[in-house]
């Protein structure tokens, strides 16, 4: 498993010395979701990708909140997440080249994090689990320590909370927003990002 202050360094070294990096953030982690709905397109032929991104911010914190229903923390999606340079064979498959730059970007911007998601486990059934992110002790991302659950929902999804509030971070997201201040120019800047 990563350690804390290995990830730490490596976030730091990434982001530190940089003015825009927030949009890199919401990059990220837009770009994760979007990666685990064409995913499971590819496999179920009748599946209805979908995507919900939900930001909220006032002077003195910032909330991201993204759904979407992807597959969620099957067992292979688990061991990518938890190495940061392990790669994915279904995104590289579909062209998408994961470098673990999203959890980086989580762990140098937010203050907290938190991914709630429903999965089928190898037997096909529904599982469910919560993960604050990353994790408080120096095991960072290690996904079984959260215990697994039945799930009383018809179908698999992954929420990722953000809570932003450091000051350095939060007016990068000011400065963000206050670029891509409506709807359209935002998305312009998805369109052009992606």
């Amino acid at each position: 498993m990563e350690q804390k202050s290995d990830v730490v360094f490596r976030a730091e070294k990434e982001y530190k010395n940089s003015r825009e990096k927030f949009s890199f953030l919401l990059r990220e982690v837009v770009s994760n979701s979007i990666h685990a709905v064409l995913i499971r397109k590819d496999k179920e032929q009748n599946f209805n990708p979908k995507v919900i991104l939900k930001i909220t911010y006032s002077d003195d914190k910032c909330e991201i909140t993204l759904k979407d229903n992807g597959e969620g923390f099957t067992k292979v999606n688990s061991e990518c997440f938890e190495r940061l340079d392990r790669r994915n064979p279904e995104k590289e498959q579909h062209n998408f080249h994961p470098l673990g730059q999203g959890r980086l970007a989580i762990v140098y911007f937010a203050d907290s994090a938190r991914y709630e998601t429903v999965y089928k486990d190898s037997e096909g059934v529904l599982k469910k689990r919560e993960i604050p992110y990353p994790n408080d002790n120096d095991d960072l991302f290690n996904i079984d320590l959260f215990s697994e659950m039945l799930s009383d929902e018809n179908d698999s999804y992954t929420i990722l909370n953000l809570a932003i509030s450091k000051q350095k971070t939060l007016k990068r997201a000011k400065t963000f927003f206050k670029k891509y201040s409506n709807i359209e120019d935002l998305k312009l800047w998805f369109v052009k990002t992606f």
